[in-house]
């Protein structure tokens, strides 16, 4: 069975579904009264939160761009602008 289907989402669930299916199977199956279908469940969320596994699901996906690019999409880094000043000192030194 896939991890994705011991949590019961989508193959390409956002984490924060992930973690969402985790906690409700956690409930359901808590590791002081099914220690073994825990262990299961805590496996499939360790698979599925992994970035490795997530990039995989991704690039295998039957639509292969558009989860890579809101894959990609997340980890965009603010720009920051700096302004003139820094490129007129450099331009000067030389």
């Amino acid at each position: 069975m896939k991890a994705n289907e011991i949590l019961g989402v989508a193959a390409n669930a956002s984490a924060d579904e992930i973690r969402v299916a985790y906690l409700d199977k956690v409930k359901q199956f808590p590791p002081d009264r099914s220690p073994e279908e825990f262990e299961r469940i805590r496996d499939a969320y360790d698979t599925l939160s992994d970035p490795r596994h997530q990039a995989k699901a991704m690039l295998l996906a039957p639509d292969a761009g558009a989860p890579l690019a809101t894959f990609v999409d997340d980890l965009k880094k603010q720009r920051i602008f700096a302004g003139p000043r820094l490129w007129r000192e450099v331009l000067k030194t030389k």
